[in-house]
């Protein structure tokens, strides 16, 4: 079958931030896809994720959609840990006003509202009640059946990915393991008018003999209950208010009235990462590629993030450049290893809330306090939960300089930049927001010498060529004086960044052509014409 007559490039599987986070990339790279989902619609009321870092709300700000995110939820300021009566540990989570975001406390059915809208205004809406039953991956293509509202349906695809959580059926019907262990324990939560002394922008965790007690601040001034509650109850009755307010009376050092509950829920915690994020044409994201404990508000913020570094990659592909084997393989390059880590940290904390011998508690205690009073929980703790400067410079389709943030300390200052051709003057992030790769030309390079191996790209490939001053070609921008990179750029004279904000490679000559060789080679995969 000839694949430029597939008729659609790409199908999502589940729309969840993940899956909603990976039509968004592929609508603005200009790639027709559809999102489906076997849910009847998303529950307005009901979100286990509650939390979001800078690293994803770098995403949504490419997306066009993170101001409206930030003002759905609750600015957090701190996380304070308490063992008996003893607040013996506070982490300071960040200055909204001076340090830019640190975590957001947003539920999950307000980052989808927020996301779908967005995907509407794109011109594709999520197809609810629509399930995945059948998958053949031929080599190249992959056939689907589709069980809708309108029965079944039969086509075929290039590229499926599966963003359908821990039990993915686009894992189960590719027949990729899903290794890992579910906790003894369970836990049960509930969302809704709580009264009691936990501040606006504050979680606070009670690491009680018996079990952890979680108390979060929700957007509207309700609070989220959530506790290690293994001998509470079945796993298939939801807690009631009863429920929680036992738990709250035994673990809380302070008068909680749990008054009323929004929604409750009880689930078990599995530790599970797939044996592999693709097997042929099909592909996995978010919680269909790993599930871990909900310490540390990390699975939503890691989904999204996988699907901001699938997305671009698909398109490549799908317009006809990079090589595909190459740049597949760098997915799971890039992102399982993220994962890993995650899954680490998360079982790390998991085991630090449910500490029972007096010794490990009292050791546990001690050493919060420690690292807490010396503001290393800031320095440490905090850096690794914003995942916003991940280390891809291990990935085989990143340069020596490659494979950080572009804006940071390892890279360049968010400096304000001035258009010579009129404008107002822009943050230089806003210019690395471009849905494709851009190629910075810094100071002392001038960019008519680049012409040659320029001229004959496709806009597809390098869109935007910005400059530092006034020239016949690319975007000339004027920038403040003693702006300069560090790290691995320190010295660059071309810098190209990726469309997830990271750089692919720099240089310190003028030799744009090897700079941009791995995008301009013809990929292993047939075009599939957008």
């Amino acid at each position: 079958m000839d694949t430029e007559k597939i008729p659609l490039p790409v199908l999502v599987v589940g729309a969840g931030p993940t899956g909603l986070a990976l039509a968004t990339e592929l609508r603005r790279q200009g790639i027709t896809c559809r999102i489906i989902d076997r849910s009847l619609d998303r529950p307005a009321h009901q979100a286990r994720a509650v939390a979001m870092w800078p690293g994803a709300l770098d995403v949504l700000a490419r997306h066009g959609t993170a101001a409206d995110v930030i003002d759905a939820g609750v600015r957090m300021t701190a996380a304070r840990y308490w063992s008996g009566a003893r607040n013996v540990a506070t982490v300071r989570l960040g200055d909204w006003r001076n340090g830019g975001p640190t975590m957001l406390g947003i539920t999950q059915p307000a980052v989808e509202s927020v996301m779908i809208a967005k995907l509407r205004e794109l011109g594709v809406a999520v197809e609810w009640r629509t399930e995945l039953v059948g998958l053949t991956d031929h080599g190249d293509r992959v056939d689907v059946r589709l069980d809708g509202p309108g029965g079944l349906e039969e086509l075929s695809v290039a590229w499926v990915v599966g963003c359908d959580g821990a039990h993915s059926s686009v894992r189960e019907l590719s027949g990729i393991p899903f290794a890992g262990r579910t906790y003894t324990q369970s836990f049960i939560l509930g969302d809704g008018a709580v009264s009691g002394p936990v501040p606006s922008g504050e979680a606070h965790y009670h690491l009680h003999p018996d079990g952890v007690l979680v108390l979060v601040s929700l957007p509207g001034g309700e609070l989220r209950v959530f506790a290690d509650a293994t001998t509470a109850g079945a796993l298939d009755t939801a807690p009631g208010v009863e429920d929680l307010q036992r738990l709250a009376d035994e673990r809380a050092p302070y008068r909680l009235e749990i008054k009323d509950l929004r929604w409750s829920t009880r689930f078990p915690v599995h530790m599970r990462q797939a044996a592999a994020y693709r097997s042929g044409r099909c592909l996995l994201a978010g919680d269909a590629a790993h599930v871990h404990s909900p310490a540390g508000g990390q699975g939503l913020n890691t989904g999204i993030q996988d699907a901001a570094n699938l997305g671009w990659k698909l398109a490549l592909i799908l317009n006809g450049h990079g090589d595909a084997e190459q740049l597949l393989d760098s997915y799971e390059a890039e992102r399982s290893p993220v994962a890993a880590q995650v899954l680490r940290a998360a079982h790390q904390q998991t085991r630090l809330w449910t500490v029972r011998s007096p010794v490990a508690r009292f050791l546990r205690d001690t050493l919060l306090g420690l690292l807490g009073s010396a503001g290393l929980l800031e320095r440490r703790f905090v850096p690794a939960l914003t995942q916003d400067d991940l280390d891809y410079s291990k990935s085989p389709v990143v340069g020596s300089r490659g494979g950080r943030r572009a804006i940071g300390a390892r890279g360049l200052p968010d400096v304000t930049v001035t258009p010579l051709r009129g404008g107002d003057p822009v943050l230089l992030s806003s210019l690395l927001a471009d849905p494709r790769h851009t190629l910075l030309v810094m100071p002392g390079m001038d960019p008519l010498t680049l012409l040659p191996d320029l001229e004959p790209l496709s806009d597809r490939v390098v869109p935007r060529v910005l400059v530092s001053k006034g020239s016949a070609y690319g975007e000339p921008y004027r920038v403040p004086g003693g702006f300069a990179a560090q790290g691995p750029l320190r010295g660059a004279k071309l810098i190209l960044v990726r469309p997830d904000g990271y750089v692919a490679d720099a240089v310190t000559d003028g030799d744009v052509a090897r700079l941009i060789a791995p995008l301009t080679a013809e990929g292993s995969s047939p075009r599939v014409r957008a």
